[in-house]
């Protein structure tokens, strides 16, 4: 999604303006939440204090009702304020990521943050051994913690997985340390690691590297596609034991920690946060498994529509559809996302616009910007959005996906107090993919060509593929190789490779040529260093195309509904909020829908593309 925006700046970076050179209408007003950097600092000094009175408060936070308000209270004053900061020094990092000042800001924000985080990590164990019965009547006997009520009940959830209070503070100390397969991993995939060079479409020489590898992949030539993967891929497979070695450490951190809070795998301690049973996410994998024959259907598609006698990993990406060319200046990119999503009613539409009137959106490149696209704010600020807006069709679509967050925080910012106004990070990609799906629709019904329509139809399909049939192929993946370190055995190149490879002619099924080097690519995907964290994707665009659906077919009061879900915040557990729109999870009643959704969108597309 966010691919195209990010090479047109990384092209384009000689012609990009400086950050004081952008205009105030195209910045987002961070200004609202400090206006100078000494009202930062002050807020800064007063969390540093707030957490040492909470480190002094240790041993008698709990030692009756009133102690534990107090304690409580001050607790969420210093989170919501030090979100407050950090928010603040992170959005300044990222408009400039050279300026000095905002580095060090935000580096020390971070320590803060990891300080306040050690400091406190005697709270959750001090409450576990604290007799349950005692702990809740304290919630009773005073009426000021009733908004704590169920993050208290959850904290007790977990009296059977808990540490000591000094097992949790090493633990804490420890974080960065178990964390570090990540950081070598990256460096050395984003810095270390070379990958020659090859003939681009001009049959000019271009260096290979992570940055141009997608791009290469979406080329029409397919002599160019080709040697990027080869060549790609062959670089990984160099590196693929001490690859594999950073990938097996975090596997075994995870299983260590799992087997030392009692949990009986991996899987369950992941999922176990947000209160999801293992049966959702096997059922995820037996859906995807029992329509996977739709996926081998388009690939056949595609493969017809290039023309070509094999269809082989590296021409899934290339467009089948003539590239339209238009621009979607950012005033009309706007308008586009305003119409699409008007269908959600009067309180969301109002609300929507806040985002363009109030300066919720840092639009454009500009020099030293971070690349990408999110969605991120605190309690006490905007939900800001930073965009890399460059006219493309993309860069619309990602603006609806984002600001489909950014509404998903408003509204449960608004509808409830701190404590409960944090949803879900299973809920978080709901939202966001709704607005998505709202545009794509709108756009087909509202194409001027057949060639347009085939446009908005061909990327429908391809989030489906990327999204929903992707992410479960690694979701499945990693429930291989977490399962494997659980048993005690040992991970090399040759079992977790030769398992993907398999994974990968599953999927893809017996008439797609499935390259060798693919084996390599489970060795470079990042989000395999946050483990089971994948199959949200997937899950989370089924929930989304049901949503879509019923507000597409004007299902009664469902609209309604939506729009309760978006307030719910973190009230409940998600399984319990997603019953606000009669989601219910026990069954696949709502993957089996997602998966129709996908074989319609297919239908349209053949029945087009055959017109």
């Amino acid at each position: 999604m966010l691919y195209l925006g990010l090479l047109l700046t990384i092209i384009n970076m000689d012609k990009l303006l400086k950050r004081d050179e952008v205009s105030s209408k195209d910045k987002w007003d961070i200004e609202s939440v400090y206006k100078t950097i000494e009202d930062y600092n002050n807020d800064y000094l007063l969390v540093k204090k707030n957490i040492d009175k909470l480190k002094s408060m240790e041993n008698v936070f709990l030692e009756n009702s009133n102690n534990f308000m107090i304690f409580l209270l001050l607790d969420s004053k210093t989170s919501r304020l030090l979100e407050k900061l950090y928010t603040y020094a992170a959005r300044k990092n990222d408009e400039d990521t050279g300026n000095t000042i905002y580095q060090e800001l935000y580096g020390k924000i971070s320590n803060l943050y990891q300080y306040y985080q050690e400091t406190t990590s005697f709270v959750i164990p001090s409450i576990l051994q604290k007799d349950e019965d005692t702990v809740i009547k304290y919630l009773e006997e005073q009426e000021n913690l009733k908004s704590y009520t169920h993050n208290i009940l959850d904290v007790l959830r977990y009296k059977s997985h808990s540490l000591t209070k000094e097992e949790e503070r090493i633990a804490s100390s420890y974080s960065k340390v178990i964390g570090s397969s990540s950081d070598t991993a990256d460096y050395l995939m984003d810095t270390d690691m070379k990958f020659g060079t090859i003939k681009d479409e001009k049959n000019n020489s271009i260096e290979l590297t992570s940055s141009n590898y997608s791009k290469l992949l979406y080329s029409s030539d397919r002599r160019v596609r080709k040697d990027a993967f080869i060549n790609y891929h062959k670089v990984y497979g160099n590196f693929k034991n001490t690859l594999t070695s950073t990938l097996a450490s975090t596997c075994e951190a995870l299983t260590v920690s799992s087997k030392l809070k009692n949990f009986s795998s991996s899987i369950e301690a992941s999922l176990f946060d947000d209160f999801i049973p293992i049966s959702l996410y096997d059922n995820l994998i037996k859906v995807v498994h029992n329509n996977l024959p739709s996926l081998y259907k388009y690939f056949e598609e595609k493969r017809k529509l290039l023309n070509i006698e094999e269809f082989h990993l590296y021409d899934g990406y290339t467009s089948t559809i003539k590239s339209i060319d238009k621009k979607y200046p950012f005033e009309e990119g706007k308008e586009i996302v305003l119409k699409a999503l008007s269908i959600l009613g009067d309180e969301y539409n109002k609300n929507l616009v806040k985002a363009f009137e109030e300066r919720y959106i840092d639009k454009y490149p500009n020099y030293n910007k971070r690349s990408g696209a999110y969605s991120s704010g605190s309690y006490d600020t905007k939900p800001f959005i930073l965009l890399n807006y460059t006219d493309t069709y993309n860069d619309v679509s990602t603006l609806a996906h984002e600001l489909g967050h950014s509404m998903h925080t408003y509204f449960s910012n608004t509808y409830n107090n701190y404590e409960n106004s944090s949803y879900s990070i299973f809920l978080a990609e709901i939202a966001s993919t709704v607005n998505e799906l709202l545009l794509s629709y709108y756009m087909e019904e509202n194409a001027k060509t057949k060639e347009e329509k085939l446009a908005i139809l061909n990327e429908r399909l391809d989030t489906f593929k990327a999204t929903v049939f992707r992410q479960t192929m690694f979701a499945e993946f990693e429930k291989y190789i977490h399962d494997l370190t659980d048993k005690g055995e040992v991970l090399t190149s040759d079992n977790i490779c030769n398992y993907y490879y398999e994974l990968n002619k599953l999927y893809f099924g017996n008439k797609v040529v499935v390259d060798d080097e693919i084996r390599y690519e489970c060795l470079r995907i990042p989000h395999f260093y946050t483990p089971f964290y994948v199959y949200k994707y997937a899950t989370g665009l089924s929930i989304a195309s049901y949503i879509a659906k019923n507000i597409l077919n004007k299902t009664p009061n469902f609209k309604n509904k939506y729009i309760e879900f978006l307030k719910s915040g973190g009230r409940d557990y998600p399984l319990e909020v997603l019953k606000i729109i009669d989601v219910d999870l026990s069954d696949t009643k709502v993957l089996k829908e997602a998966m129709e959704m996908f074989k319609e969108t297919l239908d349209k597309f053949i029945l087009l593309n055959n017109e």
